[in-house]
């Protein structure tokens, strides 16, 4: 689906919509930031319990994130679990990235209000 567009272009579309509640930027935040305060890697349903998505939004946002090789799907640590998701360098250097655009637009937002 997105295999012929690169990083930024496929990204740029996420970026820019804003829903009612979460923008998609917070939603992939909320993800990459739930895979890694798990070292030995989250499964879907826990993503999807840390995150607060539903099952058909959690499927796309892992899909997407595993095709822009920011997440990967590792080895079930159990017979149960079909895979355990956990971040690559590159998702450590997006989460990182996130984390600071986070504050610095939060601190910006402050002092406009």
């Amino acid at each position: 689906m997105f295999s012929n567009l690169p990083f930024s272009i496929e990204f740029g579309k996420i970026f820019l919509s804003k829903f009612k509640y979460r923008d998609r930027a917070t939603i992939i935040g909320n993800i990459l930031d739930a895979i890694y305060r798990e070292p030995r890697g989250k499964t879907k349903t826990s993503i999807m319990r840390d995150a607060n998505l539903n099952f058909g939004q959690a499927n796309k946002y892992l899909h997407l994130l595993m095709l822009c090789d920011i997440v990967k799907a590792a080895d079930p640590l159990n017979s149960q679990e079909l895979a355990r998701y956990k971040l690559t360098e590159r998702g450590f250097s997006l989460l990182r990235d996130f984390e600071i655009w986070h504050l610095v637009l939060e601190t910006i937002y402050r002092r406009i209000m």
